[in-house]
C-alpha cells in the first residue's frame, strides 16, 4: 500500500513539474514602433490567456517562447498608445512580426497595479506601478513622490519623520534603487519635527515600482520594502519652465536628428520665504531656506544591441530651523544647517544577438556632506557643531536569459559604504568611522508548472566584512491563476541587512538583523483601470538591534509584524470619476533599541484607510482632485509614567484631507498646467508625539507637543512646455479626458 501511494505521488509530481516539455516550443519575435514608424520600448507583447510574454527594448524589439496553439491572439499594449490584438494563424511567419500602436487621443493614467509581491508571471502584473507624474494629482503629496506614496496599501504616515514606514518596520528597512543602484541617502537633512521631502524629483522617473515585501534574490539590501525607479527615456527636444511661490525651475531637452543620444538638464531655484507665511507662531524659520539643485539625465543609443543611460544630481541645501526644547529656561535652540549632496550613475544593457540574454552593468557612487551649527543666545557660550560625511559606491553585472519557457536572472553586487560623525564643542568628539565592503551573488528562476500555475525560485548569497559573516537568503514564490482576471499568489523569503543606526544612535553594527515574510496575495483585474487586491502576511524579525541603559548595543531582540492589506482601484463606475479606496491592518511587535521586551514601536499604527478620487469636469476643462487619510494613534515614550514597557502612552487618531485643481491648456506648440492645490483642509492639529527634558523640574520631566509646522498650506504652480505636450504627465487619470 505504502508503495503504490509513493508511486501515485511521484506521478503526481512529474504530472506537476514537465508538463510543459509535452507541447511544442515556438519562438515569437518582431518590433512595435508608432504611427510614424518610431520604436516604442516597454510595450508588453503577450498571448492572450497566457502566461508567455514580453516586453520591448528600446528599440521596440520583443522575443519571447510559447506553447500555444493556433491560431494565437497576440495582445500589445502600452499606456500611452492604443492596444491592438493580432491573429497569428498556422504558417504565418512568427520570427519577424511587426505592430504599430497608435497614440491615444485620452489623458490616462499608468496602471496601478498593486501586488506588493514581487513575483511577477510573463512580466505582467508585477509589483506595484506607478505613472511618477501621479504624484502632481494626490493632494496629500504636495508634489513629493515620498509623501504620495504614502498613500498606497503597506505604508503608513509618521508625521514627524521621513522615510518608507513599511508594515511594521522602520524606516530604514526599505530600500530605494535606481536601474539598480542602491541610494543610501534619498531624503534630504536638517528638518525638525517634520519629514524631509525627497532629493530626486519625480519627472526623472518613467516607473515606480513598490514592493511592501516579497521582492526577489535579485534584489537585497531591505528587510521590509523595495522601492525600484526607471529612469525616464527620451523624449522629443523641448524647453520646460515651472513656477510656483516656492521655486522656480527650467529644463532644456535635446534629442539628436538620429534619435539615438538623448540629454537632458534642469535647474532649480526655491526659496521658503513663502513657507514662512503658513508657519505656526512657534515654528517660525529664524531665516530664509534656500536649495539649489541641477540634474541632468541621457540615453544614448550606441549600437541596436547597446544601451547606455546616465544619471547626475547636485543638490544645495542651506537651512534654518528652531527646534522646541522642553526646557523653561531655554523656549528654543536655532540651528543652521549645510547639506552638499552629489549623486552619479550609469548603467549599460547589451542585447546578445540572439535576442536571448540581455546583459546590465550600473555603477553608482554618492556623497553627502552635511553641516548641523546651533547658533548661540545670550544664554549660550558654548558653540556646538556636528559635521557628517558619507559615501556610497555600487557595482552591479546582471544578466536575463530566456531557456524555452525558462526565465533566469543572476549577478553580482558589489557594494561600499562610508559614514563619519563630528561633534565640536569645547573639545572634539568623533565616532569609529563606519566602513563597510558587500560582495554578494544571486541566482533566479522563473518557470511555469502547468497552464495555470508558475513559480519562481531563487538564492542570494551575501557577505559582509563590516560584521565578519555571510549569509544565505532563499527565496520561493507560486502564482496560481485563478481565472483569466484574476489570481492567487503565495511567497516566503529570508531577507537581511545591518541597522542604519550610525547617525541616529551612535551605533555600528555587529550583526545583520534579519527577518523572514510570507505573503498571501489575491489580486482581481477586470480590465487596464480596475484593480482589487486583498493580501494576508507574516514577517518574523531576528537579531534586532537593542541597548542597554548604558548606550551598550547588542542583537538580542525579535519581533513580528502581521496583518491584512486592501486596495480597491477603479474608474467609471461613476461618470467621469475614479477612485482610490486602501486599507491596512498591522499587529506588529518588536524589542527595538530601548524596549526591555517585545512592545509595539512608535511608527506603527494599527490601522490605516486612505482614498484618492479624481473627477474631471468636462464643462469647464478641469480636474478635481480629494484624498483623505486617516490612522489610529501610534505609541510614545513617556517618562512620567510608571511602566515595564519603554513605549508605555498613546497619541490620538489622525485624520487629514487635502484637495487639488488641475487646469491643462493648450496655445499652440505651448503646452501647461496649472496646479492649485490646499493640505489639512479642515486644518487639524494632529499630535505626532512629545519632546521631553533631560532633567525632571519638581520631579516631572517637562515636555512639548510635536505636531505639524503650519495648519493648512497652499501650493500653486505653473508648468510650461515649449516643444512636446507633456500636460498627460502632469495630469494622470484613467478618467477620458479630451484634449484642449
Amino acid at each position: 500500500m505504502k508503495s503504490l501511494f509513493l508511486r501515485s505521488l511521484t506521478k503526481l509530481l512529474l504530472t506537476l513539474c514537465i508538463p510543459t516539455s509535452l507541447h511544442a516550443q515556438r519562438q515569437i519575435a518582431g518590433t512595435v514602433s508608432d504611427t510614424k514608424g518610431q520604436p516604442i520600448a516597454l510595450v508588453n507583447v503577450y498571448p492572450a490567456e497566457s502566461f508567455d510574454g514580453a516586453a520591448t527594448d528600446s528599440l521596440g524589439r520583443f522575443r519571447f517562447m510559447t506553447k500555444s496553439s493556433f491560431p494565437i491572439r497576440l495582445v500589445a499594449s502600452h499606456v500611452n498608445y492604443k492596444s491592438d490584438t493580432l491573429l497569428i494563424r498556422n504558417g504565418d511567419a512568427t520570427d519577424d512580426i511587426r505592430i504599430r500602436l497608435r497614440e491615444t487621443d485620452d489623458y490616462k493614467l499608468s496602471e496601478v497595479v498593486v501586488s506588493v509581491s514581487s513575483f511577477g508571471v510573463g512580466g505582467k502584473q508585477s509589483k506595484t506601478v506607478l505613472n511618477p507624474m501621479d504624484v502632481y494629482t494626490n493632494p496629500a503629496g504636495n508634489g513629493d513622490l515620498s509623501m504620495a506614496l504614502r498613500q498606497t496599501p503597506g505604508l503608513q504616515d509618521v508625521g514627524d519623520r521621513e522615510g518608507f514606514f513599511v508594515r511594521g518596520g522602520a524606516s530604514w528597512e526599505t530600500a530605494v534603487t535606481i536601474e539598480g543602484v542602491r541610494v543610501k541617502r534619498f531624503f534630504g537633512k536638517n528638518r525638525f519635527d517634520s519629514p524631509a521631502r525627497s532629493r530626486f524629483e519625480t519627472g526623472m522617473f518613467s516607473g515606480l515600482s513598490l514592493s511592501t515585501g516579497g521582492y526577489g534574490a535579485t534584489e537585497g539590501g531591505a528587510l521590509s520594502g523595495l522601492l525600484q525607479l526607471q529612469l525616464a527615456g527620451q523624449s522629443p527636444s523641448s524647453v520646460g519652465i515651472g513656477l510656483s511661490p516656492l521655486f522656480l525651475s527650467g529644463g532644456v531637452g535635446y534629442l539628436s536628428p538620429s534619435r539615438r543620444f538623448y540629454i537632458e538638464q534642469n535647474a532649480s531655484i526655491s526659496d521658503a520665504a513663502y513657507v514662512r507665511l503658513l508657519l505656526k507662531p512657534e515654528y517660525k524659520l529664524p531665516g530664509t531656506n534656500q536649495s539649489y539643485v541641477y540634474n541632468a539625465r541621457t540615453i544614448w543609443n550606441l549600437t541596436p544591441h547597446d544601451e547606455v543611460k546616465g544619471l547626475f544630481l547636485f543638490v544645495r541645501d542651506l537651512s534654518s530651523a528652531a527646534l522646541r526644547m522642553p526646557d523653561p529656561a531655554n523656549t528654543y535652540s536655532l540651528y543652521a544647517g549645510q547639506n552638499t549632496y552629489g549623486f552619479g550613475m550609469a548603467v549599460w544593457r547589451h542585447d546578445f544577438s540572439e535576442g536571448r540574454t540581455t546583459s546590465t552593468l550600473s555603477v553608482g557612487y554618492s556623497e553627502d556632506h552635511n553641516k548641523l551649527r546651533q547658533r548661540p543666545d545670550e544664554r549660550q557660550t558654548i558653540k556646538t557643531m556636528v559635521r557628517t560625511v558619507e559615501r556610497d559606491a555600487s557595482l552591479r553585472l546582471r544578466f536575463d536569459s530566456r531557456i524555452r519557457t525558462w526565465r533566469l536572472s543572476y549577478g553580482s553586487d558589489y557594494a561600499y559604504s562610508e559614514a563619519g560623525s563630528q561633534l565640536i564643542a569645547d573639545e572634539s568628539i568623533a565616532l569609529p568611522s563606519l566602513r563597510e565592503h558587500l560582495v554578494a551573488a544571486y541566482a533566479e528562476a522563473l518557470f511555469p508548472v502547468s497552464s495555470r500555475i508558475s513559480a519562481t525560485a531563487g538564492l542570494r548569497a551575501e557577505y559582509s566584512d563590516l560584521t565578519k559573516s555571510a549569509v544565505l537568503l532563499p527565496r520561493l514564490s507560486a502564482s496560481y491563476k485563478v481565472s483569466p482576471t484574476s489570481r492567487l499568489t503565495l511567497d516566503a523569503g529570508k531577507y537581511a541587512a545591518p541597522g542604519d543606526y550610525y547617525l541616529s544612535h551612535g551605533i555600528v553594527p555587529k550583526r545583520r538583523e534579519q527577518s523572514q515574510q510570507y505573503n498571501l496575495t489575491y489580486e482581481w483585474r477586470p480590465s487596464h483601470s480596475h484593480v482589487l487586491r486583498f493580501q494576508l502576511f507574516d514577517k518574523e524579525y531576528s537579531r534586532l538591534t537593542t541597548l542597554t541603559a548604558e548606550g551598550v548595543a547588542d542583537n538580542d531582540g525579535k519581533g513580528y509584524a502581521r496583518g491584512a492589506d486592501f486596495f480597491w482601484k477603479a474608474t467609471g463606475l461613476i461618470k467621469s470619476f475614479e477612485h482610490w479606496f486602501s486599507y491596512s491592518y498591522t499587529d506588529a511587535r518588536r524589542q527595538y533599541l530601548l524596549s526591555p521586551a517585545e512592545e509595539r514601536p512608535d511608527f506603527v499604527a494599527r490601522h490605516t484607510l486612505s482614498s484618492v478620487l479624481k473627477y474631471w469636469c468636462a464643462p469647464i476643462s478641469s480636474l478635481f482632485n480629494l484624498s483623505m487619510t486617516y490612522r489610529t494613534g501610534m505609541t510614545y515614550h513617556n517618562p512620567n509614567v510608571q511602566s515595564a514597557s519603554y513605549f508605555n502612552a498613546s497619541i490620538p487618531a489622525n485624520f487629514s484631507m487635502s484637495v487639488s485643481y488641475n487646469y491643462p491648456f493648450r496655445y499652440k506648440k505651448v503646452n501647461g498646467v496649472l496646479v492649485l492645490s490646499a493640505h489639512n483642509l479642515f486644518n487639524s492639529d494632529p499630535t505626532y508625539g512629545y519632546r521631553f527634558g533631560d532633567k525632571p523640574v519638581n520631579g516631572v520631566y517637562p515636555s512639548v507637543r510635536i505636531s505639524t509646522p503650519y495648519r493648512q498650506f497652499y501650493m500653486v504652480g505653473l508648468f510650461i512646455n515649449f516643444g512636446v505636450d507633456r500636460r498627460q504627465e502632469i495630469m494622470n487619470t484613467d478618467i477620458k479626458i479630451k484634449s484642449r
